[in-house]
């Protein structure tokens, strides 16, 4: 392996895996459509003059396809129909420029992802009938919680709101001067504290809840793709960024409890949060926490 892995970059919205099955791609049609998504059900189609399956409006401006090519199987995004290829390449720029993308895009990269585990799944020989993220949402409405976490911009102390989509604060964070110490409250009662150590280079975060050490989490050192990696609730966690470090997928043991996917830096942080596990929720405003130091540490 080089330098690089860009076999699966995550993040990225491109995936290519060797074909060791030999499907066709009318093979992997009937397999794919027997596999339940989070993003949506497969039809064949084409990708210019190459015939594909294909996953429609998997966000506002993309769709997902999967075709061989070769000795392998290539995944990707591309602009839906009436979105110009080259609005679509600009706003690829655009966002690895400024490191942060608009949901449509996170979104399309995210469904890429998710394929790409999909199908090496299919090329392994396994038979499976739901991806690990769509089994992986336990949630009353069984879609995924989606908020937003804004950083507020003149503060002498770091201090965030997470608003669910109706624009009411569900959460408020404050952290100390020292930016190692930060109270996460849910009706004004303190529900998570986070406590960062300031150890040079691969710091560790620890999650408290009701005075009970639940979690902690350590940064590894790695020039590209962010990763950290610890315990939260006896059980192995990671948070594993993409290739420019905005977007976060969190796991806990083998199972997806959500992503963190940053959208502005501007003037204050923004950052979109999914929660795929409804007995996350208070966990993953602390770990977008833990993303947003990620991303000032790598804009430093």
């Amino acid at each position: 392996m080089g330098f690089f892995d860009l076999s699966k970059p995550k993040g990225t919205g491109f995936a290519k895996i060797p074909n060791k099955q030999n499907f066709s791609n009318e093979e992997l049609y009937e397999k794919l459509k027997g596999v339940k998504t989070s993003f949506g059900t497969p039809e064949m189609g084409l990708v210019g003059d190459y015939e594909a399956v294909l996953y429609k409006l998997v966000s506002t401006r993309f769709d997902v396809f999967a075709r061989i090519d070769g000795k392998s199987i290539i995944m990707g995004k591309i602009g839906t129909d009436g979105v110009s290829s080259v609005d679509t390449a600009v706003n690829y720029s655009l966002d690895s420029y400024l490191g942060h993308k608009d949901e449509a895009t996170s979104q399309a990269d995210h469904a890429v992802d998710e394929l790409a585990e999909i199908i090496e799944s299919l090329e392994n020989g396994e038979e499976i009938t739901e991806s690990k993220v769509s089994t992986s949402i336990k949630t009353s409405s069984g879609e995924a919680l989606d908020f937003y976490m804004k950083q507020k911009a003149i503060s002498i102390k770091p201090k965030f709101d997470m608003f669910d989509e109706n624009e009411e604060v569900v959460y408020h964070v404050e952290g100390d001067l020292s930016r190692l110490n930060f109270s996460i409250k849910k009706d004004g009662e303190e529900v998570i504290k986070l406590k960062k150590k300031p150890i040079p280079v691969a710091p560790e975060y620890v999650l408290i809840a009701g005075g009970k050490e639940i979690g902690k989490i350590r940064r590894k050192i790695r020039l590209t793709n962010p990763e950290l990696s610890g315990t939260i609730n006896g059980q192995s966690a990671s948070i594993i960024g993409n290739l420019m470090g905005s977007d976060f997928d969190i796991k806990v043991g083998s199972v997806s409890v959500g992503q963190v996917d940053t959208t502005s830096q501007s003037w204050s942080d923004c950052y979109r949060v999914k929660v795929f596990d409804e007995s996350y929720k208070d966990i993953m405003a602390a770990l977008t926490i833990i993303c947003d130091n990620v991303v000032d540490s790598e804009i430093d």
